[in-house]
């Protein structure tokens, strides 16, 4: 009798020795004293990012002089975008900046579904805003009216009612030709149509056309009219993230802007700092 209340003794010893240590456990997990089972910090934005690599801007790569390939398209990328960009991104340490050529009706889609990080030249509206989220402005432009100088009979946007103007219902200066009842051609080569007079003027912003005035002498343009409305270019990201990506690009754009990178690229481009 006296040998087995010595075993339910032992027994319940034992017992208590496993409860105790149990507790401690669950008292560690629960965010206790053991370092070994703090959690993790949450992965950023940023920090998906970096894993990538580069983050990647869709361009048609056909519009002088932010993106376009000089004389032909077996020559790299150049331009205004191109270089400022380039600039920025390098400054994001881990992050490499990459251009990604495809068709302007297809970009938004692309963006939507991840075939890219973001587009370039790409107006702020209200209605974007609404599904995207945007860095800092790196531009300031306004839309303008261009038509060819022997065009007498749009010298405003009012008389776009029913002529011919190069674009799509999905471009801001689409949207504008509309808004004063042009008919809008969106396929084929903006200033081929126009030579060609297939299209009565094309709408572009104002830092565009002093870029045409200088290298399309042969066209003879000039600018019917200009919106007084700022247009402000700036970098879309779908909605989603923690702004951490968007942040890191502001930052590196202030830096560009206060040690003269950006006006020695605006002159460069543009003959003059266009930095508002």
């Amino acid at each position: 009798m006296l040998k087995t209340k010595k075993i339910t003794l032992i027994t319940v010893l034992i017992l208590m020795l496993i409860v105790s240590g149990c507790s401690n456990n669950n008292s560690n997990e629960a965010g206790g004293s053991s370092a070994t089972h703090s959690p993790a910090a949450a992965q950023t934005s940023l920090d998906e990012l970096k894993e990538k690599g580069e983050f990647v801007i869709a361009t048609t790569g056909t519009y002088p002089p932010y993106a376009f390939h000089e004389e032909s398209n077996d020559r790299p990328l150049t331009g205004f975008d191109i270089e400022l960009l380039t600039e920025v991104w390098n400054r994001v340490e881990g992050v490499k900046p990459s251009f990604k050529e495809a068709e302007w009706d297809g970009m938004l889609a692309g963006l939507d579904a991840g075939r890219f990080d973001t587009i370039h030249q790409i107006g702020v509206t209200d209605e974007r805003k609404e599904k995207y989220d945007f860095t800092d402005p790196y531009l300031v432009s306004y839309p303008t009216l261009i038509v060819l100088d022997e065009t007498k009979d749009i010298n405003s946007f009012e008389d776009l009612k029913g002529k011919k103007v190069y674009g799509s219902n999905t471009s801001i200066y689409g949207k504008l030709a509309e808004s004063y009842g042009a008919v809008l051609v969106p396929e084929g080569e903006s200033l081929e149509l126009l030579k060609n007079k297939r299209v009565d003027a094309i709408i572009f912003n104002n830092l565009y056309f002093l870029e045409l005035k200088k290298s399309r002498t042969d066209l003879n343009l000039r600018a019917a009219d200009e919106a007084d409305t700022e247009e402000l270019v700036a970098l879309p990201l779908v909605k989603g993230g923690d702004g951490t990506v968007i942040v890191a690009f502001n930052e590196a754009l202030k830096s560009v802007q206060a040690d003269g990178t950006y006006e020695k690229l605006s002159v460069k481009w543009f003959g003059e700092n266009v930095l508002k």
